[in-house]
This record gives structure tokens, sequence and C-alpha cells, in this order.
């Protein structure tokens, strides 16, 4: 995966109203923590931004410039958003060692057309990423699954992924990805489609049995 440069600065004070007017100044509050230290800097926030909106983007490698950290790497971590502008407040920073492999989590890329699906059946993604561990300068962008031979009824694991060199799973749990489930019966839908029968409402208490004739003579005698 390709790097890119972050420049960073020094920050000094904590709080909102710090954090506040590094914002109104156009520079991000950061933290950079990982192999024993932990270090408040700002960053530039329009870098970090187009990288959390690409593919894979928040496991690219940063190659870190200022603050005394020339020369370090690190990845994003975690960060937080403000929940009405939408805009970056906050990101936290991991440094690495890319000499040392890590755990990361990459995106699920499903490719193909599976057998199932021509015969009526609908895919239902369970896991769209994977955790692997591997060297930071050979994170992928994203891994390819093939569900081209993916019948009804049958599901595509984690074991079944075919993972490049130097690559491997973090978790050793099977966990299912994604399966191929039968259509609908249409005799089903149709039925769920179908008016109810209207329920009998009483008005009245019915005669019984000979009680109409009756009545009829009586009217009759009347008469």
């Amino acid at each position: 995966m390709e790097q890119q440069s972050l420049s960073v600065e020094s920050r000094t004070g904590t709080g909102k109203s710090v954090t506040r007017k590094l914002r109104a100044a156009g520079k991000l509050p950061a933290v950079i923590y990982g192999l024993g230290k932990s270090q408040p800097v700002t960053v530039e926030p329009s870098i970090i931004t187009k990288l959390l909106l690409s593919e894979g983007g928040r496991n690219q490698i940063l190659n870190l410039k200022g603050a005394g950290l020339d020369g370090k790497h690190a990845l994003i971590k975690e960060y937080d958003v403000d929940p009405v502008s939408r805009k970056l407040v906050h990101v936290d920073l991991l440094e690495i060692d890319v000499t040392k492999k890590i755990e990361v989590t990459v995106p699920l890329n499903f490719v193909g057309k599976a057998v199932g699906v021509g015969e009526g059946g609908v895919l239902n993604f369970i896991e769209r990423t994977l955790q692997i561990r591997c060297l930071p300068t050979a994170i992928p962008q994203h891994i390819d699954v093939d569900v081209s031979s993916l019948a009804i009824g049958h599901s595509l694991h984690a074991n079944d992924v075919k993972l490049p060199e130097g690559i491997e799973k973090a978790s050793q749990l099977n966990s299912t990805l994604v399966t191929c489930v039968p259509p609908t019966k249409e005799e089903e839908a149709v039925a769920s489609l179908a008016p109810t029968a209207e329920p009998e409402v009483i008005t009245e208490k019915k005669p019984a049995e000979g009680e109409a004739a009756g009545d009829a003579k009586k009217e009759e005698k009347k008469k």
C-alpha cells in the first residue's frame, strides 16, 4: 500500500476551549501513541478526511514529519466526528514499527456471480471485513472473495478466503462471510398478500330451528 506524508505540529494545553481554537485555525487536534509513549499534536484535517473516505485509507502508512517525529510511521486508529457538521474534531494515530507484523481490518471485495443467484437465490452478506496480520507495508486495500461457486444453501467462511502471500488471518474463528439463501416460495408470497376473510358480525340473536315458521303462522292469524 502507498504511503502518505503527514506534517504534524506539537501542541500544548488541553480542554475544549483549546481544541476549539485549534480547529478554528484550520488544525485538527490529534494524539500519537504507541511504542511506549503518547504525544499531543495537530495535523492537517484534509489529509485525514481524504484517507477516511478512500478504500482502505485507515490502513495507509503515514510518514510523520515535524514535532520530533521525523522518520516515524503511524496508522489512523480512531477518530471523532461532530454529530451536526460531520467534520472531524479529533484523531488518534498509532505509531508502528514497519518491520513488525500488526493486526488490521481490511474490507472484503466479493467478485463473481454465484451459481445460486442464477437459480433465483439471494446472497446474504454476514461479514464485509476480515481481521488479518501482516507487515504494515503489505496491507492490501481489500481482499477479493470469489462467490462464483456458491450454490443455494451454501456459505463461504473465513477459512475459504485465499490470502496473498505473507498475510494470515488474525483470528482462529472460521466465521461465515456470505451465504446464498433460497428464494421465497411463490405460493407463500401470494398467500401473504391475499386478503383475510371478514369475521361474521353478530347484530342480533338468530332464530332457533322452527321459530321462523312459528312467527309466520302468528302473522297469518293476525290477518
